[in-house]
């Protein structure tokens, strides 16, 4: 496999600041996991970018994301929901449902690329492409990496369709249920940040 060179190398040192810092938490993240050659290879690539300037990327890539997904639901989403179902209390809720899986992905899919491309362009600049030397081992990280986006992409849009088409077989109002959900993930994230940090002053 080739090598990652320029702007490809730079997205890829970005997202390896961002599991890095995961890591050195002593926290993990589901369905990203890494060998310890690639945890290594992923330390010296991040090694560049300091705190700052990932704060800065992680900024703009969100903004450059929430544009294209409302772009991508106004320009794609609801044109074909008005063609496709002309009269709302019509539809299919299976039909509406794969309809809004299949934009979630296309959205997810080119516009995360996209936004990171950017991103890491407008941040990084010239001075972070010079910074970073490509290696052989580059290639295949930075493809199992865009396997493991993809894959969380596909399993995130899979469970959509059938969460849908319960909650409207069996009128489940999502209110309470995604109150509950919130102060689950918070709750989790507080557990996992006290873990790590008591784990940190262990080591």
């Amino acid at each position: 496999m080739a090598d990652v060179t320029g702007g490809a190398l730079a997205r890829l040192a970005f997202w390896a600041k961002g599991m890095v810092s995961i890591n050195d938490a002593r926290m993990e993240w589901p369905g990203f996991s890494y060998t310890e050659a690639e945890w290594a290879r992923m330390r010296t690539l991040s090694a560049p970018i300091g705190a700052g300037t990932y704060q800065i990327f992680t900024f703009v890539n969100a903004a450059i994301f929430i544009a294209i997904a409302a772009a991508g639901i106004f320009g794609v989403f609801l044109p074909l929901a008005t063609a496709l179902f002309p009269i709302p209390a019509e539809t299919s809720a299976l039909k509406f449902s794969l309809l809004l899986a299949a934009c979630a992905f296309l959205i997810i899919g080119l516009g995360l690329p996209i936004s990171m491309r950017l991103s890491a362009m407008m941040v990084g600049g010239k001075t972070l492409r010079a910074a970073l030397a490509s290696a052989p081992e580059d290639g295949p990280l930075a493809a199992k990496v865009s396997w493991q986006i993809n894959r969380i992409m596909l399993i995130m849009c899979g469970l959509l369709v059938p969460g849908i088409l319960l909650f409207i077989a069996y009128d489940i109002q999502a209110g309470p249920i995604i109150t509950t959900l919130k102060w689950l993930a918070i709750a989790l994230m507080a557990v996992s940040t006290i873990t790590g940090i008591r784990r940190q002053g262990k080591s």
